[in-house]
């Protein structure tokens, strides 16, 4: 990731630049491909996000959105608490540590990149799961392409610092796999920023 913009957006960015210098030269559509170039700007900004807690016990939210869902589910035979956040459209894309972590396992998936809203899309689009751990307390990450997501632009990690970038997700949705004896401080229907606080792991028991 670059300062301001995400590394990933580069090529699109540059590309619409360049048809917008060249249309103005030209006088031939320079409203739209300026417009566009603009967008492209926005859609991959890469703010600067600070986490809003140092308490170790913390989880954060790992991109910007809104919950959708809170859930008791399944993973690999284990119990967790689902938290599905929803990246909007103008919402910041960069993919950030919910907190300090571990990462045991990286299973891809490739698949389509199909509008998040259709039901099929679950089971069909590209996605990549982070199974990891935060000193006892196992915990997971799915992130699943949405239909502006022409790849998944994630980074092959083994350790991370709580709010460290490691991706980017031009839209779809992540789920954050909590230990059910975690403390959720999010409602379904909340918006939130990366590094805001999803809530706080047990640190008292262990779900090895």
């Amino acid at each position: 990731m670059t300062g301001y913009l995400a590394k990933s957006g580069l090529k699109y960015i540059v590309f619409w630049g360049v048809l917008a210098l060249s249309s103005s030269v030209c006088g031939i559509f320079t409203p739209l491909f300026v417009a566009l170039f603009i967008f492209a700007l926005y859609f991959f900004r890469d703010p600067e996000r600070e986490p809003k807690t140092d308490d170790a016990a913390a989880f954060l939210a790992p991109i910007d959105g809104k919950v959708r869902e809170i859930s008791i589910a399944t993973l690999d035979e284990q119990k967790f608490t689902k938290i599905l956040i929803e990246k909007s459209l103008f919402s910041v894309g960069t993919l950030r540590a919910p907190c300090d972590m571990k990462v045991e396992q990286i299973r891809r998936r490739h698949g389509l990149f199909l509008c998040g809203r259709m039901k099929i899309s679950d089971a069909l689009n590209e996605r990549v799961l982070y199974v990891c751990k935060n000193d006892s307390q196992n915990f997971a990450l799915r992130i699943v392409a949405g239909a502006l997501s022409r790849e998944l632009d994630v980074e092959r990690v083994k350790e991370l610092r709580a709010g460290r970038k490691f991706g980017f997700l031009g839209s779809g949705t992540v789920v954050f796999y909590a230990p059910v004896s975690a403390k959720i401080c999010v409602s379904v229907g909340d918006g939130l920023r990366a590094g805001e606080i999803l809530g706080y792991f047990d640190k008292g028991s262990r779900n090895e």
